[in-house]
């Protein structure tokens, strides 16, 4: 399920799509050598400016599992895209798109 955010000091909201894992697997095809944890982001802006990103972030297998690895890619690779933004529902976010996609 998506997940929205509104940062209200630059008036910009954020749909975050589910964040998947992937295993990057090496020479040896028998073991994965790093988690791979990625997600689609839209950022929307009241300029009418719409960016459309994929953020990924490989963990090394030996130092992280599959849920550690997401809870990292959350406060470390997410909390900066987002900073200061709050969590808001979905029907807020399509009110906001609604608002910012009005000709």
């Amino acid at each position: 399920m998506n997940e929205y955010y509104f940062n209200e000091n630059s008036a910009t909201a954020y749909k975050i799509s589910p964040i998947s894992t992937s295993y990057v697997y090496g020479k040896d095809k028998n073991k994965p050598t790093a988690i791979l944890i990625h997600t689609n982001v839209k950022i929307t802006n009241f300029k009418k400016e719409k960016i459309r990103r994929i953020l990924s972030q490989a963990y090394p297998i030996d130092g992280y599992d599959a849920e550690t690895a997401k809870n990292n890619f959350y406060a470390n690779v997410l909390a900066k895209v987002l900073m200061d933004a709050k969590k808001i529902t979905e029907e807020e976010y399509e009110a906001i798109k609604e608002k910012v996609e009005r000709p």
